[in-house]
C-alpha cells in the first residue's frame, strides 16, 4: 500500500517578463521607437536624406541663386543712346554728326567712348594720325561745373601739322562740350601739358 504523498503548492500560470521582473509592460510603438533611435540608425537616416537632397531634380525657381547673372569685375551695364560728335576739318571746316553707341553708365567712361567714336571719324578723314592713341578721359565737378579733363597719349615719332593739331583741339573741345562738358582741360601723358601734341597751346590748369 503506497503511501499518499504531501501536497505541493500549486505554481499558477507563469507571469510576463515584466511583471515577473517588477517593471510594466512597455507598449510596442516605444520599444520601436527605442531601437530607432540608437546613434547607428539616426546616422544612417541623415545619410540617406542627405543623398535624396543630392540627387533629386531642383525646379525653376528653387535655390537662391536661380536666375542670377553674376558680373565680372569688368563687367559694366551699357546703355544705347544717340551722341553728337563735332569734327574739324584742317581748312577749319566744322560738321557735327550723330552716332549711336552702347555707353557705360560712368560721366567719364561715357564722354571717353564719344571721344573713342570722334577718333574714328577723324581717322578716316585723314586728320587724327593712325599711330595716334584715343586718350584717356576723366570728368570731374567743379564749383558745380562738368569738366573734361583730356590726357592725350602720344607715342614717340607721332608728327602732325600745325593745322592738322589745331582740328584735333577744336573737334576734341567741342564734342566734349556737345556731350555736357562747361569747359574742357588736356594733359599729355597724365602731366600738365602747354601744347596739345607740340604746336597749339591748350588749357590745362584745373
Amino acid at each position: 500500500m503506497r503511501r499518499a504523498e504531501p501536497l505541493r503548492p500549486s505554481a499558477g500560470p507563469a507571469l510576463p517578463v515584466e511583471q515577473a521582473t517588477g517593471r510594466a509592460a512597455r507598449p510596442t510603438w516605444l520599444r520601436l521607437a527605442t531601437a530607432v533611435a540608437t546613434p547607428q540608425v539616426l546616422v544612417a537616416g541623415i545619410l540617406a536624406l542627405g543623398a535624396v537632397g543630392l540627387i533629386q531634380p531642383q525646379r525653376p525657381g528653387q535655390g537662391a541663386n536661380q536666375g542670377v547673372i553674376e558680373r565680372s569685375d569688368g563687367g559694366q551695364e551699357l546703355s544705347t543712346q544717340d551722341v553728337r560728335v563735332v569734327m574739324v576739318g584742317e581748312d577749319g571746316s566744322e560738321r557735327s554728326r550723330s552716332v549711336r553707341l552702347a555707353l557705360p553708365l560712368g560721366a567719364s567712361q561715357r564722354l571717353a567712348a564719344v571721344v573713342a567714336a570722334l577718333r574714328d571719324e577723324l581717322v578716316q578723314e585723314g586728320v587724327w594720325p593712325n599711330d595716334l592713341p584715343s586718350p584717356r578721359v576723366f570728368v570731374e565737378t567743379l564749383d558745380r561745373r562738368a569738366v573734361a579733363v583730356i590726357d592725350m597719349l602720344v607715342p614717340t615719332g607721332v608728327a602732325v601739322s600745325v593745322a592738322q593739331e589745331l582740328a584735333l583741339l577744336r573737334s576734341l573741345t567741342a564734342t566734349a562740350e556737345a556731350n555736357g562738358a562747361l569747359d574742357v582741360r588736356f594733359l599729355r601723358g597724365g602731366e600738365p601739358t602747354g601744347t596739345l601734341l607740340e604746336h597749339v597751346a591748350v588749357p590745362a590748369a584745373l
